[in-house]
């Protein structure tokens, strides 16, 4: 086996193992569809998103990230911050648990007793530090987007953590951002986030994404844009598979053969009426 045929092949199982970072499937709670896609710009990628269940509260956790730089260090940054962000919002289920104690202890308790919001904030407080004081060296940092949203009462807590603006669509084209609260994860220890909160109604549909799409240019050199974006997402915001692909059709139909330069993810949500 040559070289180049030894790195395709060390490529093509760090692709497979990377791809199992991801969901199998994404949750299934009644009134909530999800949908979600992530496209490499190159063999691995610096893009991650994730979706899971609360069993205590049944809040569903959503998250999307973006970590600096592309290539196989991305990659493995990407394993990292995917994994630090699974094992401290959902330490049971994760296993973190057991190294402190087991399944019935005082810690348990209090973290399955902790609201969303304090669940976020200190996910991302712990991810940050553990990045920024064990790697800090390295540079290497994520933007990140934390959702807990509650099927029964469309209630979304949420942090920003340096990332694009996640949206939220109304039925009648209204699109409300979820801003920053917060700086990206990696960068300094200590730093403070803060949670915000919207309310999604029946019929509205929510879309978190990583700024490759907005990014993303034509054969020409135009960029894809916020306003493009804005513009599909009104059009196709009746289910959260209709804002999926909506904007994976566009996004194919304005780059055509361009090279992308960029991973593009894109976690979607819709409310049924």
């Amino acid at each position: 086996m040559s070289d180049v045929e030894r790195l395709a092949r060390e490529m093509e199982v760090a692709r497979n193992i990377q791809r199992d970072f991801l969901p199998e499937s994404l949750p299934v709670a009644r009134g909530v569809e999800l949908e979600a896609a992530l496209q490499p710009a190159r063999e691995v990628s610096g893009d991650f998103y994730d979706a899971f269940v609360l069993p205590a509260s049944g809040t569903i956790v959503v998250v999307v990230g973006d970590v600096c730089d592309k290539g196989v260090g991305a990659a493995l940054f990407m394993a990292l911050f995917r994994s630090l962000i699974r094992a401290s919002a959902d330490p049971v289920q994760g296993g973190a648990i057991q190294m402190i104690g087991g399944r019935r202890t005082i810690v348990r308790q209090y973290l399955e007793s902790a609201t969303p919001a304090d669940l976020l904030t200190r996910v991302a407080g712990f991810t940050n530090d553990y990045i920024a004081r064990l790697h800090g060296r390295t540079n290497m940092f994520a933007t990140v987007f934390l959702g807990a949203l509650d099927p029964g009462t469309g209630r979304l807590d949420y942090v920003n953590a340096g990332h694009e603006p996640a949206l939220v669509i109304a039925p009648t084209g209204g699109i409300q951002e979820l801003r920053p609260t917060g700086p990206a994860l990696g960068l300094l220890p200590d730093r403070e986030f803060k949670a915000g909160v919207v309310t999604l109604e029946p019929r509205d549909g929510f879309v978190a994404f990583t700024d490759g799409l907005v990014e993303a240019r034509s054969p020409a050199g135009e960029a894809f844009g916020a306003q493009r974006l804005r513009d599909v997402l009104r059009a196709n915001s009746t289910s959260a598979a209709g804002l999926v692909r909506g904007v994976l059709d566009t996004l194919q139909a304005f780059t055509e053969s361009a090279e992308p330069h960029d991973d593009v993810t894109i976690l979607a949500a819709s409310l049924a009426p």
